[in-house]
């Protein structure tokens, strides 16, 4: 794709007119339809501009510059390049390894990248997991979690949310729309009762024992690579003192 057609698609997913974005960047909007068009080229210093106020993620800024026909500070990694296989060591080794409660890595797809043991144990109830989407979805999951259908609203939003960025989970949430999965979630939010702040899944484990759990989401800070800009620190923890004794084993 040109400069110009990225340029517009992305203008138009910041929901910016020309105008806008010109003003964003001190420039003009005959000089945006220009750039739009073919009719200018861009330079330096306005790749520059749109990399700095726009507030453009790691990917975004690599489409630019790959289009624009100057070098690509932001070199496209895959799953074999060493530097992210260190990364994933390092989040293993320095962050999931000290965590004592279900914790995982993953990325934009919501594959599992890296686990820990505490998460193998509560999730291995159900198998062998390597997508926490097909885990999510999998009526053999969700048969375990007691308060679906009050928990499941806070799955939704965040499924909403991603789905929005990434076309798997998109395609994934639409079927499970489509099959009725959240069919109770608009009913369930308008029965006038006070929304706590938040709400923990209440797991049953296959002894009868209960965990009460909710989770952290976190990322890198300062991530210049579009591959490891979308993965995922999910670390789970108990809520009460009873869950947290039955996952540390007390």
């Amino acid at each position: 794709m040109s400069f110009g057609a990225n340029l517009k698609s992305l203008r138009n997913d910041l929901g910016l007119s020309q105008e806008a974005l010109a003003s964003a960047l001190g420039s003009t909007q005959r000089h945006v339809s220009f750039l739009e068009t073919g009719r200018s080229s861009p330079s330096q210093a306005m790749i520059g501009r749109l990399a700095t106020e726009l507030q453009l993620s790691a990917a975004q800024r690599a489409t630019l510059f790959e289009s624009s026909g100057y070098t690509n500070p932001y070199r496209r990694r895959d799953f074999t390049s060493t530097e992210v296989i260190e990364t994933l060591d390092m989040l293993e080794h320095r962050v999931l390894a000290h965590w004592p409660f279900p914790g995982m890595v993953m990325d934009a797809d919501w594959n599992v990248l890296r686990m820990n043991a505490p998460a193998a144990a509560l999730f291995g109830m159900v198998g062998n997991i390597t997508n926490m989407l097909e885990l999510f979805l999998s009526p053999d999951f969700t048969k375990h979690i007691e308060n679906w259908e009050e928990c499941s609203s806070a799955f939704y939003f965040r499924l909403q949310s991603a789905a929005a960025r990434n076309d798997t989970i998109r395609y994934a949430f639409e079927e499970a729309r489509l099959q009725g999965m959240f069919d109770h979630i608009p009913t369930h939010m308008t029965r006038n009762a006070d929304i706590p702040i938040f709400i923990p899944a209440i797991i049953r484990l296959p002894d009868g024992s209960r965990l009460k759990l909710t989770s952290i989401l976190g990322s890198l800070v300062s991530v210049h690579d579009a591959l490891v800009e979308g993965f995922d620190i999910e670390l789970m923890l108990p809520v009460d003192a009873e869950s947290e004794r039955l996952m540390l084993g007390k």
